[in-house]
């Protein structure tokens, strides 16, 4: 004879198995969600460092640059600092490299050892550093907005700041204008 109080049982224990199963997959999603924004936004305070680290090393090539130029690279460095949100901050860089791009060409005229050729090499490697801190950036920005697409995590997509706008320079906007040289 079976007892039907059993098979009751075995009904609230299978339903208590799934919820629970459920809301530790749900708990998963959300933790993986925070991690992921957590490191996305890492990545991009160092960007951001690395673009306005710039300031300092480009000041020996401003020393010698006109008035305007330098009121040019002044107002470009501002905007850069100033900016936020990685959009903002792309149209910013590429007024940055705007204005400095004549004056580090006019650098590479300078004998090896001064300080604008000096300058002039520490932006390179500058920029170098900026162009892989971006493409992490934009790496880890690009698995967010994935991952806020996939379900259970899109339940979390808001809190993590889902989707995340990439950081993508204009270069052709950044070269756009040729150098202008005075002597």
């Amino acid at each position: 004879m079976e007892d039907p109080l059993l098979w009751l049982w075995i009904a609230i224990g299978a339903i208590v198995v799934v919820v629970l199963v459920l809301v530790v997959w749900t708990a998963s999603a959300a933790a993986s969600m925070r991690r992921l924004a957590e490191t996305v936004d890492a990545r991009w305070s160092a960007l951001a460092e690395t673009l306005e680290r710039r300031r300092g090393v480009a000041d020996p090539l401003l020393s010698t640059a006109e008035e305007g130029q330098r009121r040019t690279a002044a107002d470009a460095f501002g905007r850069l600092e100033s900016a936020r949100l990685p959009g903002e901050k792309a149209e910013a860089e590429a007024a940055v490299q705007r204005a400095l791009r004549p004056l580090v060409q006019a650098a590479g005229s300078q004998p090896t050892g001064s300080a604008a050729a000096d300058a002039r090499a520490a932006l390179a490697a500058l920029d170098d550093e900026a162009q892989a801190r971006r493409r992490d950036y934009n790496t880890g920005a690009r698995e967010l907005n994935a991952k806020g697409r996939r379900f259970p995590t899109s339940l979390f997509k808001g809190a993590a700041g889902v989707p995340r706008e990439f950081f993508e320079v204009d270069q052709a906007g950044a070269v756009a204008e040729p150098p202008r040289i005075q002597f």
